[in-house]
């Protein structure tokens, strides 16, 4: 963005405007005019500023800020989202056995296929979403007994 040349732009229009006018009228309004241009900067890079606001709304996750080369050469400067770093995985080192109904087995094989999933990922991801629904909101303590 240039600021500059939208301020040369209304300079100009507004010139226009006051050669049709009586001299000491135009006189005024030049100065009038060059009275208002810092007020009409700001208002630009307000606009500016809007302008990142809306995008940014429009682009899920992206921030998009307003930076200075120079006082006249505002720039919109898009940034992709951070990438979210790998979730956490605990070891798979533990064994359960478990004693289910043959169609229980057959409903988990078919939906771990369906997911593109290992039936064992399949597993550990439903009981890991379940515990963590099951414990939201509430302390859960655990008692050893030696």
């Amino acid at each position: 963005m240039h600021l500059e040349h939208a301020i040369d732009q209304l300079e100009i229009a507004v010139d226009r405007q006051l050669r049709l006018a009586d001299p000491a009228v135009a006189e005024h309004g030049a100065a009038l005019l060059e009275a208002l241009i810092p007020a009409i900067r700001e208002a630009l890079l307000g606009l500016a500023q809007q302008a990142a606001e809306e995008i940014a709304a429009q682009l899920d996750g992206f921030a998009v800020d307003l930076r200075f080369r120079d006082q006249d050469h505002p720039e919109l400067v898009i940034t992709e989202p951070a990438a979210d770093p790998a979730p956490h995985i605990d070891p798979l080192e533990a064994r359960i056995t478990l004693r289910l109904p043959e169609s229980l087995k057959t409903t988990i094989e078919s939906a771990a296929a369906a997911a593109g999933e290992s039936i064992n990922g399949w597993v550990v991801d439903a009981l890991t979403n379940r515990a963590k629904t099951s414990t939201r909101g509430r302390t859960v303590t655990t008692t050893f007994r030696v």
